[in-house]
């Protein structure tokens, strides 16, 4: 049968090149439903104890997740999955240190290659209890499709057994400078990449109720990676019974003076000339130019080994003639040539089966450049899966950047909270008085420029705010802490805070004039005991409020995940808990003025002058305190500073102002694949061939 190349979309003419193929190679992966019948009669997986309804939901959220994410985001998009030649394994023994001493296999033991047709997921079956995998390979050899393709048979598992393991997939990648221990990164990676709360995360972490799938151990920085397999073999020695594969290049492992403690390790062996030829001959006379080359041309034929640029071949090179492909130069400089070949290919299929009319959102050009930077900053970062809430301020490039980005925060910062107290202070009644004079936007300003060095100073890292829900019990524990600590700020601002305030206050001119309230500090002890009941009932309403934001922190998995979703969760935290901080402010606050009033009557002030007004009037006071709380603690900080980087990174065209937009558009050009809310490179090899362009 041959295998005709057309000018529909590209995606879609690949896909029925694998229909085609899964039925023409000889030993193909088979029936997918025999694997998975198999593998539940065979596979003796740990169980876990019986489960809350919560636990439960908890459950099925996350596992859909890994199957949305990377089995149907990404094994079924690969460009490789569907013209899939069926790899050969190797047993290599070798490569790994068995957790047990006492015991070595011969030379001729440790390696072995597998019969054909055995396949990842029969490999970790027969290690048995508590099994542990490392997968090898050669860059686009197929390994992170051979981990997803066993992810694939354990989610069709867990989904068929309710007390089985969660399969999880992680990229090693993000293994930071910090270099934390593996149980504290897991924790993290579930709730930047899945959105688990951190508790839950710590739960499933620390009952081993998870079967971890860690790809890209060569894609953490060289000079952290050692230390990241000293801290997977101290996750082992500590979890034992959690169950783990790990994926990396073959090279970059081989370097390392450290070798993971696992149970069994394979070796991804290349295509052979005979599959190549066979796959091109299913591929008809569109690859013909490709085939009459690698009779003779040996560059060629080494990159064709690898399935991921054979494959590529098939997109870049289809209906191209002999004269038209590079044929000399290293392997290095034709894979080059290859890849720039796939990129102009991706960009002139844009506009197929579109009205002539139809005009491209971006420059090809332009489109290139952003990345290329993109590229540049991930390897950088060693990221391989790409959040835009993740983008941080180290992403800036020179040092006026960062001072930039620092002061524009504070700016921003201030400009938002006098531009939302101005007019809360003229609607209240207090700040219109003789008490007051001026005072609308005197304090506005204050309370701006106060938090705008907030926002523009500290630690410039932004970090998103979770997701608020109400657990009971948790929040009754909090608000029995906010009040002690209530009690605590409360004193602190009464003796400290209150009298300068009243100071200020007592005085009948401007609050800057210091000088009258020197010279009348014998008239002004009125003002003094009025700011400290203020200070006092301030503080024990500010403790109330922090403990009831501190309680309703994530506990539930989300069950959607959009591009940029910490941020838009962040700034619609800041009204959700404005809103609770303004609800629980306004009448603890005007209760405990109530109880000081009542305590203090005669004796400090003229009760007139402070306690006569209502519940009513304290409602401005309230949503002031409500919305500064909101945007200090419910996720402003995140919103503002994120805004801030977003517009000096588009102002140095490194990206466009819709970023979610572009980034949906290069995955529609197969440049990148969507990972949830996240993207990555549809390869990790098309990733360090952006980061080389200039």
């Amino acid at each position: 049968m041959d295998y005709k190349m057309t000018d529909d979309k590209v995606r879609n003419s690949f896909e029925t090149s694998g229909d085609n193929l899964q039925g023409n190679i000889q030993g193909n992966q088979g029936n997918i439903g025999d694997i998975n019948n198999y593998f539940n009669n065979h596979y003796d997986a740990p169980v876990i104890d019986e489960q809350t309804k919560a636990e439960f939901s908890d459950r099925r959220v996350l596992l859909s997740k890994v199957k949305q994410y990377w089995i149907e985001g990404v094994l079924e998009k690969s460009l490789h999955t569907k013209a899939m030649i069926e790899l050969g394994l190797e047993k290599r023994s070798d490569a790994v240190k068995l957790p047990f001493s006492g015991f070595e296999e011969l030379p001729e033991e440790s390696r072995q290659i597998l019969p054909t047709g055995t396949g990842a997921t029969e490999v970790f079956n027969q290690i048995g209890e508590g099994r542990t995998l490392l997968i090898l390979g050669e860059p686009g050899a197929g390994k992170t499709i051979t981990l997803l393709k066993l992810a694939q048979n354990l989610i069709a598992r867990a989904e068929g057994g309710l007390n089985r393991l969660i399969p999880v997939v992680f990229n090693l990648s993000s293994w930071g400078s910090k270099r934390p221990t593996i149980a504290d990164w897991l924790v993290q990676e579930l709730w930047s990449k899945y959105q688990v709360p951190k508790e839950v995360g710590k739960g499933w972490v620390k009952n081993q109720q998870l079967l971890l799938l860690l790809d890209g151990l060569d894609e953490v920085k060289a000079d952290r990676r050692e230390a990241c397999v000293e801290a997977i073999n101290e996750f082992m020695q500590k979890y034992g019974q959690t169950e783990m594969v790990v994926c990396s290049r073959i090279a970059d492992y081989q370097v390392l003076s450290n070798r993971l403690k696992l149970r069994g390790a394979i070796y991804i062996r290349s295509l052979t000339p005979e599959q190549v030829n066979q796959y091109l001959d299913n591929a008809g006379e569109q690859l013909g130019a490709v085939k009459t080359l690698l009779t003779e041309d040996t560059a060629l034929q080494e990159l064709a080994k690898s399935p991921l640029t054979l494959s590529i071949m098939t997109l870049a090179y289809q209906g191209k003639k002999v004269e038209e492909i590079l044929q000399t130069g290293s392997v290095e400089a034709r894979r080059e040539h290859l890849f720039d070949a796939y990129i102009k290919r991706m960009f002139s299929h844009e506009k197929s089966g579109k009205p002539k009319e139809y005009k491209s959102p971006y420059q090809n050009q332009q489109a290139k450049s952003w990345l290329t930077w993109l590229a540049q900053r991930m390897k950088q970062e060693s990221e391989s899966v790409f959040l835009i809430e993740q983008m941080q301020p180290n992403w800036l490039q020179t040092k006026a950047q960062n001072r930039l980005y620092r002061f524009g925060s504070m700016l921003v910062g201030a400009v938002l909270i006098v531009s939302i107290l101005w007019p809360i202070y003229a609607w209240d009644p207090l700040f219109n008085s003789s008490l007051f004079p001026k005072g609308q936007l005197i304090n506005a300003l204050r309370w701006g420029v106060l938090l705008g060095l907030i926002f523009g100073w500290g630690k410039a890292e932004i970090k998103t705010f979770e997701t608020l829900t109400w657990p009971w019990k948790k929040t009754r524990k909090d608000l029995f802490d906010g009040l002690i600590s209530g009690l605590k700020w409360g004193l602190l601002f009464s003796l400290v805070l209150g009298p300068i305030y009243g100071f200020l206050r007592g005085s009948e001119g401007s609050p800057f004039y210091l000088g009258t309230v020197f010279a009348n500090y014998g008239t002004e002890l009125p003002g003094l005991k009025w700011g400290i009941g203020y200070g006092l009932s301030l503080g024990m309403s500010l403790g109330l409020t922090f403990g009831l934001i501190n309680a309703i922190k994530g506990s539930e998995i989300e069950t959607k995940t959009i591009p940029n979703q910490g941020i838009w969760r962040s700034a619609m935290n800041v009204g959700v808990t404005g809103l609770i901080a303004w609800l629980i402010f306004v009448p603890t606050y005007w209760f405990n003025r109530l109880l000081i009033i009542i305590f203090y009557k005669g004796l400090i002030f003229n009760v007139s002058a402070w306690g006569e007004s209502s519940l009513f009037d304290l409602i401005t006071p309230g949503l002031r305190w409500g919305l500064l709380l909101g945007l200090i603690f419910g996720g402003g900080l995140a919103c503002i500073r994120h805004f801030t980087l977003r517009f000096i990174l588009h102002r140095n065209n490194y990206i466009p102002w819709n970023y979610a937009r572009f980034l949906d558009y290069a995955s529609d050009r197969i440049f990148l694949q969507k990972v949830g809310g996240g993207y990555i490179f549809v390869h990790r090899m098309l990733l360090e061939h952006f980061a080389r362009m200039k």
